[in-house]
């Protein structure tokens, strides 16, 4: 039992180690638009991502999710209008996966960002990441794969794949009527 639990010297490294990636991701720059013109060519009006935050969402869109319906233009456009609805603290943590994952390329050998890997690069970065010794980077890659994967299917444009007819709402019509209750007390 003993060796379960983390001793003294590991969990000060974890939490060193993790500080300072959360760090570096804060420390880094926005990007300059022209580097990130993704989100201004699909003519996607930002409301909580940044182009740069965008460019790597929908990056990682390519490879997360292939041969479905949907772009992955509309999977990035999702995150961003639920991170601005969703807000804090949501959406920083988000945007720090994002920073991290762009600039983090380097853990994997890749010594280009992200953005700039092709997709055969982009996939074992990702890989990478989700088989990492380090929970941070584990972490970061699940809560990047959860949201283009849920955006991904929540797309009606998946509904032949998956054959979900859709909220019942838009099949059948349910017509609505008062419903007396009597004395309320």
């Amino acid at each position: 039992m003993r060796d379960s639990i983390l001793p003294r010297r590991g969990f000060l490294r974890t939490v060193a180690g993790g500080s300072a990636a959360v760090a570096a991701a804060a420390a880094l720059p926005a990007g300059c638009s022209r580097d990130y013109p993704q989100a201004q060519a699909a003519g996607v009006d930002l409301r909580a991502l940044s182009e740069k935050q965008y460019a790597v969402a929908r990056a990682a869109a390519e490879v997360i999710v292939v041969d479905t319906p949907v772009s992955p233009d509309a999977i990035a456009a999702g995150i961003d209008a639920e991170l601005a609805v969703a807000g804090e603290p949501m959406l920083s943590d988000m945007r720090t996966v994002l920073s991290l994952m762009e600039h983090g390329t380097i853990l994997a050998l890749q010594p280009r960002r992200f953005t700039a890997l092709s997709p055969a690069a982009r996939t074992r970065v990702l890989q990478s990441w989700a088989t990492s010794r380090f929970n941070l980077r584990r972490a970061a890659y699940q809560a990047l794969r959860g949201f283009v994967i849920y955006f991904a299917w929540v797309d009606d444009a998946t509904r032949p794949l998956t054959g979900f007819p859709g909220p019942w709402p838009e099949y059948m019509n349910v017509p609505a009527y008062p419903v007396d209750f009597g004395d309320i007390a």
